[in-house]
């Protein structure tokens, strides 16, 4: 009995033990701002030792929490989305319900943005912004600073339409606002407006800011109708700081064009033989035998030779220090890219140094500066065609029954079989032999000073200066095809750029109980001098010296110039707040630009904003799950003055002449002058609103814009009387509105877990309202040689039509037969196999009255995707980006379908294409029809361009520290894919092209530009 009391009382001993090990604390989230309760925030206690279990609570609704911890003293994890994480001794809950008060981050809405000649909080913003986030870039390999607009902000569209290394991207802001100035956005690099960012360290950004309205842009005038990127670079921290990253990887090719193997040539050459003879009635003898065929390999596959698997490599080194006295950045940056076509490649290194100091309480000096080297080996991309042609055009056509190389070991030229010989050069030959290199130095530096006269009033100077020496060397032996024609080829290229900026500002920040100002005001000065000069040889008497003597030339030209700008400014914004939630915006910016007229020369620029935080109103306050509400509105002003110098002058030409057999040279007018040139004037409304639900757990801005740009640079037709064929003016207008939004949602948040998705739409409708009484014009370049009597036109400007518009012939089909084209009644010399076009205006022949829109190059709308699911130690970083309902002008298809019978074709062209005797609905024409290439533009050369792309994906892991090590501070490892897979109907190398680079009236043409790359990286990043 006594052994049995005693095992009950150990029992009972055990089990109060047990009990008292638990206990239970309640408590509530709120907000220190604004009292609000921290719906969804995570309370977290970790495992104590010998229990692996982690527990953790989300706040209900109203805050409150329920949590069991074990006895004794615990310290508990409070984090939220949008507020600063608080650690809490679990001694604290004493009495039940105890407030726990999180501070918000200041990655939220007290988050500064840059606003141009000064900052402000995102709660606070008026116009319309876009940010972007650079914690998903930090784990993402970026070649170039564009590349992080890609598929991030809405309202942006990044195109890489030449995938060359060392291309620039295509960026535009709410679509084309100018139809022949520029439409890029004005790039400001720490506080330096026009500042190149074709070589900046995408590792030395610290944030980016996309202004897009009105409001925003008029603050910089006559260049901010085409939006503003501003990018701030990094500065020192607040302790001593080594950071070190690197990648390495390669690219392939994304996709190569299925071409007809020696086989499916040699039968095509005999089928074209055998239409022609009984066309013609002739009969010349077929090229291969069926046994000559049998014979045959595949050939020689060009793409397969041409292109390669290209390294790549990143290294970037940067140290960081700073105290209270001031902040000092250093980096040094590599980047080396190898072309995924032969012998061509990129190669970048970058020195940049950031500093401030505090001399005294009241002054504070600084400057930021970068210097850079670049070096770019470019293929011989030709998007012109003709004999020319380039290598990616010609390893497309170039015969696969003709080797590389020929028996004696040199490469060869176009040959086979008469009549069916192209004059064209061996592709390999001219990538490996023919050459253009360019070496490019800048240095960019801004450096200034302020000082604080009062509390509140600072006044600031800033003085920039961006220098570069460009060098170009192009070189094309005798032994090519292309500097066979001229004997050999030499030619040095140079340009030196001085661009020098002077700003002076006075900014006062105030608040007077419920009202709160802050005014900036100042004045600006820009000066830019270019400098060029060239010199080219031809008749080379040796190749030993490429561009390295020029002397061996028999033939030389050589030519220079010189060209500068200026551009003065004032400038004045106001920022009023009444009781934190009525703001008001008010700027002004007046522009004096060399480049205009005399009668022109300024140009005034105002815009006004104002905005309604309603979640700061009591009525709002009593809906929990609204966190932030916002409203916006705005108009205002902006100007382009992008139309290059002295076009408001007359400019004068030299002419030569031989008289009595001497050299005179002359000098004549190129133009008519116009005293009245100015600006072209874009007016934007803006409406908009910002809203945040849920601890801002889900987040949505949406704007709707409305802008009308007047007084468009435009070349307009002279009479030929006049001695001139045109003169720039400001003439008529162009609309672009649109809708675009962006939802960023919280998915998943805990300590260990985390998921945010961010959507962004945008759609953007142009329309041309005016074209200064001209009801039309023809636009739009394209490959002369495909087009020789078609006109040299891909587009329409049309009033009442949007930019972009494709015109030309409306495909129908194939004529089929004789009989279908006696029936039809048509008079236009036509014959079965020939393609069948539209007879709009009834005459029964086709002629240019019946050309029409056939389609649009612009898209009906654009998107992007992220996705970044951080799980533990490991994150997955996802980018999505497309493009909807736009159309691309496929020129390959004129010359791989229907193009001269001597090349090569595309391998299905010999199935699909109409053969005598049979009634099909064969989609081609006879492989012997020229009709389809002599008129011009036609609908079946338009191809659907839309596509959605897995752009990025990256899968890091951070090291476990200081478990492996305490050298580090931190350390991550990555692989990523850039990319990977496109969605697309279009059948050319990639629906993300354009032949014509950065013209606004040639968009979306094909012609072989550089083929878009897929890479595959691994990386390190390590801090100390």
């Amino acid at each position: 009995m006594r052994k049995l009391l005693v095992a009950l009382g150990m029992v009972l001993l055990l089990g109060h033990g047990l009990y008292a090990q638990v206990k239970t604390i309640t408590g509530k989230v709120i907000s220190s701002t604004d009292n609000k309760p921290v719906i969804g925030a995570t309370i977290t206690i970790e495992p104590t030792e010998g229990s692996k279990r982690r527990n953790t609570v989300a706040a209900n609704n109203d805050g409150s929490f329920t949590l069991s911890i074990p006895n004794g003293n615990y310290i508990l994890e409070v984090s939220a989305i949008g507020y600063e994480p608080r650690e809490v001794s679990s001694e604290v809950f004493i009495h039940d319900n105890f407030t726990i008060r999180l501070t918000q981050a200041a990655k939220g809405l007290n988050e500064v943005v840059v606003v141009g000649y000064g900052t402000t909080k995102k709660k606070d913003l008026t116009g319309a912004f876009g940010i972007v986030q650079l914690g998903n870039p930090d784990k993402t390999p970026i070649t170039g600073t564009s590349q992080m607009l890609e598929g991030t902000v809405a309202g942006v569209q990044v195109t890489q339409v030449n995938s060359q290394p060392g291309s620039t991207f295509q960026v535009r802001v709410r679509g084309f606002s100018s139809i022949s100035s520029g439409s890029d956005p004005l790039y400001v690099v720490d506080d330096f407006p026009g500042a190149d960012i074709s070589t900046l360290n995408p590792s030395d950004i610290a944030s980016i800011d996309v202004l897009k309205d009105a409001s925003a842009t008029a603050i910089f005038g006559s260049r901010g109708a085409n939006g503003v990127v501003i990018i701030t670079t990094r500065k020192g921290t607040g302790r001593n700081a080594v950071t070190f990253d690197m990648y390495t990887g390669f690219q392939q090719v994304a996709r190569t064009l299925k071409m007809m193997n020696a086989p499916q040539f040699a039968t095509y050459l005999d089928q074209v033989t055998t239409i022609n003879n009984q066309n013609n009635n002739t009969n010349t003898p077929i090229p291969y035998t069926q046994a000559q065929i049998n014979a045959m390999g595949p050939g020689t596959d060009w793409q397969k030779a041409l292109f390669r698997n290209a390294p790549i490599s990143n290294f970037n080194l940067a140290l960081s220090s700073g105290n209270a006295e001031g902040h000092r950045y250093l980096s040094f940056n590599y980047f080396d890219q190898e072309g995924v076509v032969m012998n061509s490649g990129y190669k970048r290194g970058t020195i940049r140094f950031n500093m401030d100091h505090k001399a005294g309480n009241r002054i504070r000096i600084g400057f930021n500066s970068q210097a850079s080297y670049d070096y770019q080996n470019k293929a011989n991309i030709n998007t012109n065609g003709g004999a020319g042609g380039g290598t990616i055009l010609d390893a497309l056509r170039a015969s696969p029954i003709i080797p590389i190389k020929d028996s004696t070991g040199n490469y060869t030229y176009q040959n086979g079989p008469q009549p069916y010989v192209d004059i064209l050069g061996n592709p390999i030959a001219a990538a490996a032999l023919n050459w253009d290199h360019g070496w490019n130095i800048r240095l960019l530096t801004n450096a200034f000073g302020e000082w604080e006269v009062i509390n509140g009033l600072k006044l600031r100077a800033n003085f920039g200066g961006e220098l570069l020496n460009y060098r170009e060397d192009v070189f094309r032996p005798n032994t090519t095809y292309l500097g066979n024609s001229t004997n050999g080829y030499a030619a040095i290229n140079t340009n030196n750029n001085y661009d020098w900026l002077q700003e002076y500002t006075a900014t006062y920040d105030k608040t007077f109980g419920i009202h709160a100002i802050n005014f900036v005001g100042g004045w600006t000065n820009q000066q830019y001098t270019y400098r060029s000069s060239n010199v080219t040889g031809n008749n080379l008497s040796s190749n030993s010296y490429g561009t390295d003597n020029l002397g061996v030339a028999a033939s030389l030209t050589s030519t220079s110039n010189r060209s500068d700008n200026a551009l003065v400014s004032g400038l004045a914004r106001l920022n009023y707040r009444l009781l934190e939630r009525y703001l008001l915006t008010f700027s002004w910016r007046a522009d004096g630009s060399s480049r205009f007229g005399v009668n022109k020369k300024w140009g005034y620029f105002p815009s006004g904003a104002v905005a309604w935080r309603m979640s700061d109103e009591k009525f709002i306050q009593k809906v929990p799950s609204i966190s932030d509400l916002k409203l916006r509105v705005s108009y205002g002003k902006t100007g382009n003055q992008d139309i290059g110098d002295y076009n408001s002058l007359t400019q004068y030409g030299t002419n030569t002449y031989y008289l009595d057999a001497s050299r005179v040279v002359g000098i004549s007018p190129n133009n008519i002058a116009n005293p009245d040139l100015s600006w072209e004037s874009t007016a934007q409304f803006d409406g908009g609103f910002d809203l945040g639900l849920f601890q801002n757990r889900i987040s949505l801005t949406a704007d709707y814009y409305n802008k009308k740009t007047t007084n468009l640079l435009y070349s307009v037709p002279l009479p030929s009387t006049s001695g001139f064929t045109n003169m720039i003016q400001n003439v008529g207008a162009v609309r672009n509105q649109g809708f675009e939004f962006m939802l960023t949602t919280v998915n998943l948040q805990s300590k260990n877990l985390r998921w945010v998705t961010t959507f962004n739409y945008s759609q953007n409708r142009s329309k041309i309202l005016s074209l200064g009484g001209v009801p039309y014009q023809f636009v739009g370049s394209v490959s002369t040689s495909l087009f020789p009597s078609g006109g040299q036109a891909s587009s329409i400007l049309q009033v009442g039509q949007p930019m972009g518009s494709f015109y030309g012939y409306k495909f129908l089909g194939i004529w089929q037969s004789q009989a279908d084209i006696l029936k039809s009644g048509t008079k236009q010399n036509v014959r079965p196999g020939d393609p069948h076009y539209a007879d709009l205006n009834g005459d029964s022949a086709i002629t240019a009255a019946d050309r029409t829109i056939i389609g649009h190059a612009l898209p009906k709308f654009t998107y992007g995707f992220t996705s970044d699911l951080t799980v533990g130690r490991f994150n997955l970083f996802v980018l999505i980006q497309g493009v909807y309902g736009d159309n691309i002008l496929n020129e390959n298809k004129i010359e791989m379908e229907n193009g001269t019978t001597a090349d090569n074709k595309f391998a299905y062209v010999a199935q699909d294409s109409w053969v005598p005797g049979t009634t099909s609905n064969n989609r081609l024409p006879s492989v012997v029809s020229t009709l389809r290439r002599s008129l011009g533009v036609t609908s079946d050369l338009l191809e659907d361009g839309s596509y959605l792309r897995v752009k990025t994906v990256t899968l890091s892991y951070d090291l476990p520290l200081p478990t492996l090590t305490k050298v580090f501070r931190s350390a991550s490892v990555y692989i990523t894919g850039q990319n990977l897979l496109t969605l697309t109907h279009y059948s050319g190398f990639d629906p993300e092209v354009n032949s014509y680079g950065n013209s606004n009236t040639s968009l979306n043409s094909d012609y072989n530009p550089y083929p878009n790359i897929r890479t595959w990286l691994a990386g390190v990043r390590f801090g100390f």
